[in-house]
């Protein structure tokens, strides 16, 4: 059985999918440098991951991006969570910042595009299709780890998953914005001319001088709050997390990631393993 079949054979979950609480750092006029950062960051995992992908579908992909800053497991910054593990070349959770791709310039055209909607993302827009998803895959491939997820929506070409139980969860995504940004040398220089936080571009974003995306945004209103407690965590490094309190069972983050196949040139899967 090919790949696309097996995947369709696997239903989609049919609960309710909550949207995201919606995530706002750039100003109605203007953002400073860790938000140009933040902008470069999503842009550059938009265009790489899902260039070919619809409006909906590259927004899709931000709120993944979006999803695990906000998850304990997960480098509490933008360009941390997009460059997590980028420096090893067996641990990077976005293969396009290890495998070479960013040598590959962008498209112009293709790269305006992907920032509108990373700067509507920035700017409180959530996509409602895929929730509180925090892992997707083509729909070409079968990854190991997908059976063990609960499968969400199809956007496009993309598979979306959330983490079965609690942890995938809107109260589980507790995580606070480390408020500073860090893009790695390497791809701030692949990527010279193209970034708003170059040191050739000046330090301030005029919003009304990005186009939209051409279909509309709609923000939608956060969910409710919740009293669960985890260790916060400040590093924009790939570093793995420690425990994650919760009541009953921990999160364990393995000391390596692996890839579920390596012909997938999306995201990969860095599931954290629940003990009892």
């Amino acid at each position: 059985m090919q790949a696309a079949e097996i995947n369709a054979a696997v239903p989609e979950s049919d609960e309710p999918i909550l949207p995201a609480k919606p995530f706002a750092i750039l100003a109605p006029a203007t953002a400073g440098a860790a938000q140009l950062s933040a902008v470069d960051c999503l842009t550059a995992a938009i265009y790489y991951e899902a260039a070919s992908e619809s409006a909906t579908g590259q927004r899709a992909v931000a709120q993944v991006i979006l999803n695990r800053m906000r998850h304990p497991a997960y480098p509490n910054s933008v360009c941390g969570v997009v460059f997590q593990g980028s420096q090893r070349t067996t641990g990077c959770q976005f293969t396009f910042t290890c495998d070479g791709s960013l040598r590959r310039r962008p498209s112009a055209s293709g790269w305006l595009r992907a920032r509108s909607v990373a700067t509507a993302a920035l700017s409180g827009y959530v996509e409602p299709s895929v929730g509180y998803a925090t892992h997707y895959h083509t729909t070409y491939v079968v990854p190991y780890w997908s059976s063990s997820l609960t499968k969400l929506r199809t956007v496009g070409s993309h598979i979306f998953y959330r983490w079965s139980g609690n942890n995938g969860t809107a109260r589980a995504f507790i995580n606070r914005y480390a408020n500073a940004e860090l893009i790695p040398a390497g791809a701030a220089a692949n990527l010279s001319g193209y970034l708003l936080g170059s040191s050739a571009i000046p330090g301030v974003l005029d919003l009304a001088s990005i186009p939209l995306a051409a279909e509309p945004l709609v923000s939608v209103a956060p969910p409710p709050s919740s009293g669960l407690k985890a260790p916060l965590r400040g590093e924009l490094s790939s570093a793995p997390s420690g425990v994650i309190a919760e009541s009953g069972s921990g999160i364990v983050l393995p000391s390596h990631k692996l890839k579920g196949d390596v012909a997938e040139p999306r995201l990969v899967d860095d599931r954290p393993r629940l003990i009892d």
